[in-house]
């Protein structure tokens, strides 16, 4: 390995790093603040806005920061953003009520915004083993979030609901340590030169289509649902242990699965694993639909698993002279499904079955795949496999 190759991978190594301690928080408040939402000083309708808040923040932010990153590197956003993150996991201990709150989570929505594309840019520097860094990246990110839900949720019991985010900040405060550790002249031209965006909500492309049905369907739809459909066949308490149980999963998915895929992808090509996990998605959908929740439920893990990093694969081998701002584009279409899914869900729920919807699922996203197919950037994944 050159100097030059050690110092891309230090960097993915460090900012995936930051990235997973600055998650502590967030993923913890997930666990905590539905169940103790008087502690917080919100209602229990509040709590699913308090918990949507960041992601709706984050629509809007990726193109802006694609510019600050541009202007001052991001070496010293990733500062910033680290700092804003434990500032927000800090907030959850100090203040109380639905507008302190928002305004906390809307802090977190912009860090991690900065955080995610920092780790992305850094990890497709360059089309040489951008899938082994992905994947690796994806992996390492994994790791606070379930440190968080675990230990985490553990030392609440100890210290209370609102005292556990003090303690939780100050093992994000390392963060800030490894983003000082950076090397700043190791990212990618496209930060110093980015396309100028010429829309708040840039429009989408195929691959753009692909990721907003997995936000919207497996980040949204199923993990709004899924404990609804096992209350059907099993007591309440049993059914919230097992979602429960299946979203932890889904981390500990990518975190094993994401360097598998990423190897494989640097190997073969992009293209025919991409293909796969998006098939694995649309069966999974379907058992769902037809009420084989165990054998869909395991599927839409290990696709959901492979396809964050694939999809930042993708994108980095299809727009090789634009990368961080089709990265940027392609999370914000994430993020709008993500947000999109749980309302849709919440209302289509009166008056149809989730079993419908995940069939409703399976052939939106199956359309999706039909479209990318016949797109320019389907070509250069062929192209790409051809030439690696």
């Amino acid at each position: 390995m050159s100097y030059a190759d050690h110092l891309v991978l230090r960097n993915v190594w460090l900012s995936s790093s930051v990235l997973s301690l600055s998650l502590f928080g967030d993923a913890l408040l997930y666990v905590i603040l539905p169940v103790h939402a008087d502690a917080f000083g919100v209602s229990l309708a509040m709590v699913g806005f308090l918990l949507a808040i960041n992601r709706i923040i984050r629509t809007f932010a990726y193109g802006i920061i694609v510019e600050i990153a541009a202007r001052i590197g991001l070496k010293k956003l990733c500062l910033i953003a680290a700092t804003t993150a434990i500032a927000s996991t800090f907030g959850y201990t100090i203040l109380d009520g639905a507008f302190w709150l928002s305004l906390s989570r809307a802090l977190w929505g912009l860090s991690y915004a900065a955080l995610l594309l920092i780790t992305l840019s850094y990890a497709a520097i360059n089309p040489v083993k951008t899938g082994t860094r992905i994947g690796l990246s994806r992996s390492v990110e994994q790791i606070g979030p379930l440190l968080a839900m675990t230990a985490g949720a553990w030392l609440a019991t100890i210290v209370g609901p609102k005292t556990v985010f003090a303690y939780l900040a100050v093992g994000s405060s390392l963060a800030v340590v490894l983003a000082f550790l950076l090397f700043e002249k190791a990212q990618p031209n496209s930060i110093k030169h980015p396309a100028k965006p010429n829309r708040l909500f840039p429009k989408p492309d195929s691959l753009d289509a692909l990721i907003f049905w997995m936000g919207a369907g497996v980040d949204g739809v199923f993990t709004l649902s899924i404990s609804l459909m096992w209350a059907e066949h099993v007591s309440l308490e049993l059914a919230i242990l097992l979602g429960g149980s299946i979203l932890a999963a889904r981390r500990l998915s990518e975190m094993l699965v994401a360097p598998f895929v990423g190897v494989t992808a640097d190997r073969i090509g992009t293209r025919m694993p991409l293909t796969i996990a998006l098939m694995t998605s649309i069966l999974g959908f379907a058992m769902i639909g037809m009420n084989w929740l165990v054998v869909g439920s395991c599927l839409l893990v290990i696709a959901r698993g492979a396809l964050g990093t694939l999809f930042a694969a993708a994108v980095a081998k299809i727009y090789k002279d634009s990368k961080v701002r089709a990265l940027a584009r392609n999370q914000t279409w994430r993020d709008i499904g993500a947000a999109a899914g749980p309302l849709v869900a919440g209302a289509a729920l009166t008056v149809v079955s989730p079993e419908i919807l995940h069939i409703g699922l399976a052939v939106a996203f199956s359309l999706a795949f039909l479209w990318f197919i016949k797109s320019p950037g389907w070509h250069i994944l062929a192209f790409e496999h051809k030439t690696g």
